[in-house]
């Protein structure tokens, strides 16, 4: 069995130190791993100029590994590989038109150059291809048009490369190891292969949210393999968006200072939102909030339920419902009971549903 470490999207940048400690983090687990390669699918530098700018630091990163780095070009960085490709003994650029081959342990990683688009020359080379006793691996940095919800950076809806499952499919791999969007998955092909985005090991842009990680594959035959999140502690963006109901009040504040505790470890720059109603004094709710959060900046955007009660609508369900003369409910036993107690039931439970209606845009 081959294992291979497959991480993309580092977007090396010299105002960024935060991604070179993300790619030294990768490297660290592929040692911890055993690893026999470390691929990167592209996206590696965030610009040819910061390739030039970064490249003895990275030289210095790769040197003295026990195993091979196989990398590709990316959109970003697919003019940095025109001239100088050193980058230390154990690193090929990957740069061969249309594709090359690579054996690793037991299995063969076929490379494939960022191109704007995969056209059917190359599609049809790949089908063709020459053949292999042992598992095989795609790495390509593509937008897979498929039901990923992901963000690629700050490139917004631009799809570099598009491709297809079907197309995918046809090819055979039994592992495409994937760049280009910045949030991880792992999809299962129709055919048997197998799909792995594994996200940028850093956080490029505020939408890539949550820690990061790096995937290793455990190569094996057709369907055989083993997919492993290594969980990577390296900085990244986390938000807590949380809408609080009356009565809900203290298990907000709970759930603020259970997930602040949480981050206090990790590498994180992190905001909290806090709306919807509240039936405590403001002050209080306030202070209560900013005790929970700490250093974590909290934006709280409640108000008091005074601003419900002045709504026309829930001003006229009141009215509605006191001026009725028949009893409100009725008791187990079978009496009425009296329709303030039932009213001041609604009037709560009216409360809440407003307060979720006012939250989502509704009211």
């Amino acid at each position: 069995m081959t294992r291979i470490l497959h991480t993309a999207d580092v977007h090396l940048a010299p105002d960024a130190p935060d991604r070179l400690a993300a790619l030294s983090a990768v490297l660290g687990e592929a040692d911890e791993a055993d690893a026999d390669a470390v691929t990167i699918g592209g996206d590696c530098f965030d610009s040819a100029e910061a390739a030039d700018a970064l490249r003895g630091e990275v030289r210095s990163l790769f040197a003295d590994r026990d195993y091979p780095v196989v990398l590709i070009p990316g959109n970003h960085d697919v003019d940095a590989f025109g001239a100088d490709l050193f980058f230390g003994e154990a690193v090929t650029a990957a740069t061969a038109e249309p594709f090359d081959h690579h054996v690793v342990g037991d299995a063969r990683l076929t490379t494939l150059p960022y191109t704007p688009k995969l056209d059917d020359e190359t599609l049809l080379a790949l089908a063709d291809r020459d053949p292999f006793d042992g598992p095989e691996c795609l790495l390509l940095h593509c937008s897979l048009e498929a039901p990923v919800d992901a963000t690629a950076g700050d490139e917004g809806g631009v799809r570099y490369c598009p491709v297809t499952r079907a197309e995918l499919d046809e090819l055979g791999f039994d592992y495409y190891l994937a760049g280009h969007f910045h949030s991880q998955h792992h999809l299962a092909l129709p055919g048997g292969g197998r799909f792995v985005y594994p996200g940028s090991p850093a956080s490029v842009t505020r939408t890539e949210q949550g820690p990061r990680s790096a995937v290793l594959v455990d190569v094996d035959g057709p369907g055989d393999g083993h997919l492993e999140r290594r969980r990577l502690d390296t900085h990244h963006y986390d938000d807590l968006a949380l809408t609080v109901a009356p009565g809900e009040e203290d298990a907000v504040v709970d759930r603020v200072g259970e997930r602040v505790e949480a981050w206090a470890d990790r590498d994180v720059t992190a905001e909290i939102t806090v709306d919807g109603f509240v039936d405590w004094d403001e002050s209080t709710f306030d202070a209560a909030l900013s005790d929970a959060a700490g250093d974590v900046p909290c934006e709280n955007r409640t108000r008091t339920l005074a601003h419900l009660r002045s709504h026309p609508l829930f001003e006229d369900v009141r009215a509605e419902l006191a001026a009725r003369d028949e009893p409100q409910s009725v008791s187990l036993d079978g009496t009425d009971e009296h329709g303030d107690d039932f009213l001041a039931d609604v009037e709560s439970e009216l409360l809440a549903a407003f307060s979720r209606l006012q939250a989502a845009g509704e009211l």
